[in-house]
This record gives structure tokens, sequence and C-alpha cells, in this order.
């Protein structure tokens, strides 16, 4: 009996991991947790009519185009033997107007990866962290600030002062990661 619960659960769980994986056309709407980080996960097909090395070229070149132009932003870096590059961003964030009708801006971090996988084109993001400028000087936030702890179901669930904020910066990080997300599909025709 205890083998057949190991296997059951061990033939399960890639299913469990990858059901967070969003498809062609679809947008994120919930914040995964893998292995105990956030991560985004969006997986289109690879344009069939053309070598894996070609898809390679047009991944990276919207690599280039979307992480190598500023430095003081971002940074990328290419791997061709592998298929993938890694780039490193950040991005100020405007977030939905609070109860009180106030926009507040947070700085969002994160580390975004592409890669071919068998006939697919994946884009990942995670190890995201906000940056919160207090302008009062309020100690209301920590400066930095790990998306974890603050815009995942848990972390929102919880009733205290700051509930509406993170409210606020998930929307916004899903927004943004949305678009960047349809700029991802368009590269590739979709």
């Amino acid at each position: 009996m205890g083998k057949f619960i190991f296997y059951t659960i061990y033939f399960m769980l890639p299913t469990l991991c990858f059901s967070q994986v969003v498809k062609l056309g679809e947008d994120f709407v919930d914040v995964p947790v893998i292995e105990g980080k956030v991560t985004f996960l969006k997986e289109i097909p690879s344009k069939k009519d053309i070598s894996a090395d070609a898809n390679y070229r047009i991944l990276k070149e919207w690599a280039i185009i979307n992480y190598g132009k500023d430095p003081f932003i971002s940074s990328v870096r290419h791997d061709t033997k592998n298929n993938e590059f890694i780039a490193k961003s950040r991005i100020e964030l405007l977030l939905p107007a609070n109860s009180k009708g106030i926009r507040e801006k947070m700085v969002m971090r994160y580390r975004i990866n592409g890669f071919l996988f068998q006939d697919k084109c994946v884009l990942e993001v995670t190890d995201i962290s906000y940056l919160y400028e207090n302008k009062a000087n309020d100690k209301l936030l920590p400066r930095v600030i790990r998306a974890e702890d603050f815009i995942t179901d848990s972390a929102v669930e919880l009733n205290d002062n700051i509930r509406e904020f993170r409210i606020n910066t998930r929307k916004s990080t899903l927004y943004y990661l949305n678009e960047v997300s349809k700029d991802f599909e368009g590269k590739f025709g979709y």
C-alpha cells in the first residue's frame, strides 16, 4: 500500500507543478507558487516551419529588444548552447487608485528566462521583489518586499491595514506580466 501511495504521488507531482503553465492566448489570473517561489510560466508553440535555431533567434531578438537596451534598467545574458536567455529587469508599476483615490507606485524587480523546450517556447518570470519608497518616511512597509510575502493568495487574504496595497500591487503585476506575455506571443506571430 505504501508503494502505491508513493508511486501515485511521484507520477502526479509533475502534473501538479505544471498545472500553473499559461498557454497561448491565455492571461495570468493567479499568482502561482512553485517550490516556494512565485513563478509565472507562459508556454507557446514554436514555429513549426522553421528550425530550432531560427526559433531561438526570434527568442533572442525579443530578449535584446526588451531587455538589452538600457543597462540601468535591465541586463540580458544568452546561452546559445542551451537555446535560452536570462534577463534581470525592473519596472515601475503604477497601482490602481486606492480607496482614498491615491495611485501609489511600486518598483518591481524580476528575472525572466526564455528557452526552447521540445516544440515550445517558454517564458518564465520569477525572483520577483518590490521596492517601496516611503513618501513620508512612515514605516508602513519595508523597503524590499518579496512577492511570496506580498501578492500570493495567502498574503492578500490577510486582513490588515495594507491589504488594499497588496491587492493593488497584485493587480498591477498581473497586468504588466500579461502585457509582456502578449508581446512575447506577438513576436512569434500569434
